[in-house]
């Protein structure tokens, strides 16, 4: 009789024991899931910084780009002016240094608008893997306590079909 309490105390200690490695085990993959999520979130944030600051840059160039160009503009009306060009031939070279200019300041907006588009669906795809990895973890960690509560259940009905063998 005193070896089957000891069976039955040391069985049930190996069902406690297990069903606690499988609850921490759980609980483990949830906070490694929440780590995840973290980083995933902190990457989200640093690539909307650097999609804003790609926009500023990129306007602050687009700026100084129109600005260049209308002092080129002015320094090229006074070549003008002293070379004796003047009338249509004028206004169509004025005209099409002003295109020029303003294809070269389109063309920095647009770069800052793609550079910022493309931070920015980075941005997001940071924040869905952040969502997923949360909800794995919740997952893991509700299958860790059903998994214990199972593994407890099973170990005890084994128990005792086990100790009802042996007392009978």
């Amino acid at each position: 009789m005193p070896l089957l309490i000891t069976a039955i105390a040391v069985g049930g200690t190996g069902i406690g024991l297990q069903a606690k490695a499988q609850h921490e085990a759980g609980k483990a993959a949830q906070a490694q899931s929440k780590s995840e999520a973290a980083w995933q979130q902190y990457n989200a944030e640093i690539a909307d910084r650097e999609a804003v600051e790609a926009q500023n840059v990129a306007a602050h160039e687009e700026r100084a780009t129109r600005k260049a160009g209308a002092r080129e503009a002015a320094r090229k009306r006074v070549v003008f002016g002293q070379a004796g060009v003047s009338g249509v031939s004028r206004e169509l070279l004025e005209e099409e240094q002003f295109t020029e200019l303003e294809l070269d300041a389109l063309t920095i907006r647009r770069g800052g608008t793609v550079g910022a588009k493309s931070l920015q669906a980075s941005a997001q795809l940071s924040r869905s893997k952040a969502r997923g990895s949360l909800l794995r973890g919740k997952a893991a960690r509700r299958a860790g306590t059903r998994g214990a509560i199972a593994g407890a259940v099973g170990g005890t009905g084994s128990l005792a079909l086990q100790a009802k063998a042996a007392g009978a």
